[in-house]
């Protein structure tokens, strides 16, 4: 009933919108009861039965759940531009961030925004729950739309594409970097070697030498001032070796990844290097 004729409903009408409220509300229906309680509250009502409605409203309005869709694309950008059905009736042609009233039970709610898939949801909604929030991810491009979608790229200005030229330059400088980071993953790992052989060497030498064979441990009691210094010294190396080894082993891992993970192009190139009294790498490139 539309609300000018509500307005002027009879008292028959006002008794029968009631009444069908009544059923409407028994069934689990509470929105459209709640629209027959429009028609029974108008001024052309008889007062007690408009009381009577006012009072089912409330109820009803506190009754009613409802649930807020936070719908977002694959990339978690909010979408508004959203068709909403409930058990395939329209529900919400869109979302504005509004809780939306529903009737209470298990509802199966469809989503669908232009050039993107279609995704469904099923909720079981129960009595006075309020402002219920739900998030919905839509799906990729359907493909008719990635056609659609180039058709019209095609048919606007270019827009800022990169070149191979730029695309392999930036991989060069990619794997330059990880080159960087290898070598100086190679350089913890060989100084972490190095300390741990001295940190050895020099535990052996304070056991062997200044503290006696028969402990086989640094006890101050047994070792020299001295020996139990280089003890300590010793396990600073030991510490020192352990934080190389970690370290290097990180930059390296870094740096393969860098390598091998970048675009790939001929302008690159690693060598060894060999000289008087060193070897090393040389590395050739543009960018």
């Amino acid at each position: 009933m539309a609300p000018s004729a509500a307005a002027d409903a009879t008292k028959d009408e006002c008794i029968a919108a009631n009444e069908s409220a009544q059923d409407l509300r028994q069934a689990g229906r509470l929105r459209e009861a709640r629209e027959k309680l429009t028609v029974c509250v108008a001024p052309s009502c008889p007062k007690l039965l408009r009381a009577d409605c006012a009072q089912r409203m409330g109820e009803l309005d506190a009754a009613i759940p409802e649930v807020v869709f936070e719908v977002k694309d694959g990339v978690g950008n909010d979408l508004s531009a959203v068709r909403v059905t409930m058990d395939g009736q329209p529900f919400a042609e869109r979302l504005d961030g509004r809780a939306l009233p529903a009737n209470p039970g298990e509802h199966r709610f469809e989503f669908e925004a232009d050039g993107l898939s279609k995704t469904e949801k099923t909720l079981v909604l129960r009595e006075g729950e309020k402002n219920r929030h739900e998030r919905v991810v839509l799906g990729k491009l359907h493909p008719e739309a990635v056609s659609v979608a180039a058709a019209r790229a095609s048919e606007g200005p270019p827009g800022p594409q990169v070149s191979t030229e730029e695309a392999a330059s930036h991989g060069s400088v990619e794997r330059v970097a990880g080159i960087a980071l290898g070598g100086a993953g190679v350089v913890g790992l060989v100084v972490g070697s190095v300390l741990g052989v001295v940190s050895k060497s020099t535990y052996d030498h304070a056991l062997s030498s200044e503290c006696g064979t028969a402990v086989g441990f640094a006890d101050p009691k047994t070792c020299t001032q001295a020996g139990y210094n280089d003890v300590q010294s010793a396990h600073g190396q030991a510490t020192a070796a352990t934080v190389g080894f970690v370290a290097g082993a990180a930059l390296f891992g870094g740096g393969a990844y860098l390598y091998f993970a970048a675009p790939k192009g001929d302008d690159v190139t690693v060598g060894p290097t060999v000289g008087a009294g060193s070897v090393g790498l040389t590395v050739r490139g543009k960018w």
